[in-house]
C-alpha cells in the first residue's frame, strides 16, 4: 500500500477494527512507512447494530488487551448504537439433542412471523456443527442451506460457520454450541505451540464478538453442557 502512493496529507483511508482481529498476527503499520500517530480517529456510532446486541458483543471482549494498528491500547468506550432492540435471548438446553429442538423452535416462530428465511443466519463454531444443524432444521421441517463459498440463497435459513460471517449481516442471528468445548475451540488452541496460546484465545474471542454483532435486529445464544467462559456471567433468560 505504501509502495502505491507518497506519502502526503490524505494519501491513504485505512479502516480497521482491532476487535475483529479473526486471522494471523497483528501489524504495526509504522514498520511498513504507513505513520498513523496523530493522524487516526475512533469512530463509535453503530447503525447496524441494535444497542443492546452491541452492549452484549463488547461486553464478550471485556477484561482482554486489545492493541491498535501501532500496538496502542484499544478500548470499546464510547461505543454506542443509533438502533434499539429486544435484548439477545441466552437459552440453555439439556442435551445437543434438546438443543437442536430448542433452535428448530427459535427458527419456526421467526419465519411464522414472515422473517424472511435468507435474512435468518445459525452461526457455529465449526463445520461439522454447520453440517448437523442443517441437517437437524431440515429433519424437523425447516429448509435451510449451508453457506460457504456460495452467495446466499433466496429462500432459505442460512448456516454458517463464524469466521465465514466475517463482514455479513442478518436480521435475526443464532449462536450455536457455545459451550466450553467449541467456544474458545478446544482442538484449535491444542495445536498452538504454549508461547502462541494467549494471542490464539484472544482470536477465539474476536471471532465470537465478530459472530455476535452479525446482528441487525435479534441475537440468540444456546449451548449444552457448560457454557462457554467467553459468555462471562451474562444472566440467562
Amino acid at each position: 500500500m505504501r509502495a502505491l502512493v507518497e506519502e502526503g496529507p490524505n494519501d491513504l483511508f485505512i479502516a480497521e477494527d482491532s476487535h475483529q482481529r479473526i486471522y494471523g498476527q497483528p501489524v504495526v503499520l509504522s514498520r511498513f512507512g504507513i505513520k498513523i500517530i496523530g493522524r487516526s480517529r475512533r469512530l463509535t456510532l453503530n447503525y447496524r447494530t441494535t444497542a443492546q446486541n452491541l452492549h452484549f458483543a463488547v461486553s464478550i471482549l471485556s477484561g482482554a488487551d486489545y492493541k491498535d494498528l501501532e500496538q496502542g491500547n484499544e478500548s470499546t468506550e464510547d461505543y454506542r448504537s443509533a438502533r434499539l432492540g429486544p435484548n439477545p435471548e441466552l437459552l440453555e438446553c439439556d442435551s445437543v439433542p434438546d438443543e437442536l429442538d430448542k433452535v428448530a423452535e427459535k427458527v419456526r416462530s421467526w419465519l411464522d412471523d414472515d422473517v424472511d428465511p435468507s435474512t435468518i443466519a445459525i452461526l457455529t463454531r465449526g463445520k461439522t456443527d454447520r453440517t448437523q444443524f442443517v441437517r437437524a432444521l431440515g429433519e424437523r421441517g425447516i429448509d435451510a442451506r449451508a453457506l460457504e463459498d456460495n452467495p446466499a440463497t433466496i429462500g432459505h435459513v442460512q448456516v454458517l460457520t463464524m469466521h465465514r460471517s466475517k463482514g455479513m449481516e442478518f436480521s435475526r442471528v443464532l449462536l450455536a454450541g457455545i459451550d466450553d468445548t467449541h467456544v474458545p475451540s478446544a482442538a484449535t488452541l491444542r495445536t498452538v505451540p504454549e508461547e502462541e496460546q494467549a494471542e490464539a484465545l484472544l482470536r477465539e474471542r474476536s471471532l465470537l464478538y465478530v459472530a455476535a454483532s452479525r446482528a441487525r435486529d435479534e441475537l440468540v445464544v444456546t449451548w449444552s453442557g457448560k457454557r462457554s467462559e467467553l459468555l462471562g456471567t451474562t444472566s440467562v433468560s
